[in-house]
């Protein structure tokens, strides 16, 4: 079958036309280019409109830049997107970078000398927020026009195991420093861990641009990234939802766990690092998963998982429960952390509106982020227990398989209109 559901390089998909930049640019070879001609292109980015080199070095090294990114990045909320993925589309990559490594290191620097709220909040909720935000879109957009459509579910995975893996490792530096050191050394350790990852991101990473990139707006920017397509608008609508139960059961889990057979248990402690360990394993998922039942099919199942095991929380009543919660959530959620950039690739005819289009998206996955965790604290402190809780962030993860489906069977739609 054509279309959506077709993962393999050879065909075309009608309803998203090519993931390549071949078909963004093959109007642009067909006439003589309004552009000038280029200046000499810096070592620090790739100009190129020929098709993904599909790997070698360059390529994976895009991965690994995006893996320290992600890590750096993923699970702080990005409200500046709406400006900065045009920022990356109009080729200023570089300057995104370094200026969101020095914010976050900064922002890691001053909260270890922070005494007061105020300046607490300003360190790490502002100056190390906006630092995050300048780095994540590159973290998504810099890997998939290095590599075509089949292979981008496992190199993308394999990029956002960043985030799992710092997830997991962050806390228990801090756990097992703080004792020792103190809390401010504790954070200057981490700034200076986060720090050297970043400067490797920024040593590494070459985005790959069309050659006109730089002489776009963002007024045609914005118009070229057709956020007006249904299929977009309803791709958006489904991470929304998805971020607006997503955190409730890494905010809750280990309040709920003590209340359930894990009080005074040391075990207790690290549910958070089990469940984020666990995601390690599930961003591995869209590489396998999608090779058999396409890509969008692929997101629906995970997206499904990750609700149902929500609402088998709600029925966990000890600590092993707890456990295997952490390890069900961390693998399933991790598969749709993975397989939510894959489908944004999946959808986007042009990847050098990509950035754009992340920005947008980025705004609503914030909101989401935002309201979701104290809408699900308000159910639980007005309602006395943690099951209208758990209930609302299952809901909300279950509508995110919903419009995943409708979206699914928009493909199938168009895809049979196509081949009329």
């Amino acid at each position: 079958m054509s279309g959506l559901i077709d993962t393999s390089d050879e065909k075309p998909r009608p309803v998203v036309a090519s993931e390549s930049q071949d078909s963004s640019t093959e109007d642009v070879d067909a006439s003589p280019s309004p552009y000038p001609s280029p200046s000499p292109l810096p070592l620090s980015e790739v100009r190129d409109d020929t098709g993904p080199p599909n790997g070698g070095l360059t390529a994976w090294l895009q991965v690994a830049a995006a893996f320290v990114l992600y890590g750096n990045t993923l699970g702080l909320i990005n409200t500046f997107g709406v400006f900065i993925g045009p920022l990356y589309d109009a080729g200023h990559c570089r300057m995104l970078l370094i200026v969101g490594t020095i914010f976050v290191a900064l922002g890691f620097m001053l909260t270890s000398i922070s005494t007061q709220y105020w300046s607490i909040f300003l360190a790490q909720g502002v100056l190390t927020g906006l630092g995050t935000s300048f780095l994540a879109i590159p973290s998504i957009a810099i890997v998939p026009p290095y590599f075509k459509p089949a292979r981008r579910p496992m190199v993308m995975g394999t990029a956002t195991l960043g985030s799992g893996l710092a997830a997991t490792i962050y806390p228990i530096v801090f756990q097992s420093l703080q004792p020792v050191i103190g809390f401010p050394w504790t954070v200057r350790v981490q700034g200076f861990i986060s720090f050297a990852l970043c400067l490797f991101a920024v040593i590494v990473a070459r985005p790959r641009y069309p050659k006109h990139a730089r002489k776009r707006t963002f007024r045609n920017l914005f118009s070229g990234a057709k956020l007006k397509d249904p299929f977009f608008i309803v791709y958006v609508t489904s991470i929304f939802f998805n971020n607006l139960g997503f955190f409730e059961p890494l905010f809750y889990l280990e309040g709920y766990a003590e209340l359930h057979g894990g009080a005074g248990l040391p075990v207790t402690r690290y549910l958070l690092a089990i469940l984020n360990g666990s995601s390690i394993f599930g961003r591995l998922m869209p590489s396998a998963l999608s090779k058999h039942i396409g890509i969008i099919n692929a997101f629906i199942v995970t997206t499904f998982l990750s609700s149902v095991s929500i609402f088998y929380w709600t029925s966990v009543s000890n600590i092993a429960g707890s456990i295997a919660f952490s390890v069900l959530y961390g693998f399933f959620s991790g598969g749709v952390v993975a397989f939510a950039p894959v489908v944004l690739t999946l959808l986007t005819d042009d990847l050098s509106y990509l950035g754009t289009r992340l920005g947008v998206l980025n705004i609503f996955k914030g909101i989401g982020s935002v309201v979701g965790a104290p809408i699900g604290g308000a159910i639980l402190q007005s309602s006395g227990g943690y099951l209208g809780m758990q209930l609302f962030s299952a809901f909300s993860v279950l509508a995110t398989a919903v419009f995943a489906s409708v979206l699914q069977l928009m493909a199938v739609r168009n895809t049979d209109r196509s081949a009329k």
